[in-house]
């Protein structure tokens, strides 16, 4: 089962495709890495403005020719990192149990905060 960032990316890999450009890195995405793509240079700025329509912000990694069947282009490699999972957070700051219980403190525990303070 692909978690929602691998699906995100399935997805968006597939827009990226369409447009004519190459999708580079294999999916499912690993959570660690980044959605890479490639771009012929004559196709780039309509695929970015595309993109970024899309709210999404390409990163130029590389300039590396790419061969067609009528030889070699210019083109470029972008990356999108998309937003991973935020693991829970869990509050341990809170000391719970009967030594930090609100109740009141036994007899025991008043005659010895009295022999050790004198209060």
């Amino acid at each position: 089962m692909m978690t929602e960032r691998q699906q995100q990316a399935a997805a968006l890999a597939r827009e990226i495709q369409k447009m004519g450009a190459w999708v580079t890195t294999p999916l499912p995405l690993d959570d660690s890495k980044r959605l890479r793509f490639q771009v012929l240079d004559s196709d780039r700025d309509k695929v970015l403005e595309k993109l970024s329509s899309w709210n999404w912000s390409p990163i130029l990694v590389s300039a590396l020719p790419r061969i067609c069947t009528d030889g070699w282009k210019l083109a470029s490699v972008y990356e999108i990192d998309l937003p991973r999972e935020r693991a829970p957070v869990y509050d341990d700051r809170i000391i719970r149990g009967e030594i930090v219980s609100r109740d009141k403190p036994s007899a025991e525990t008043v005659a010895m905060l009295k022999d050790w303070y004198g209060k």
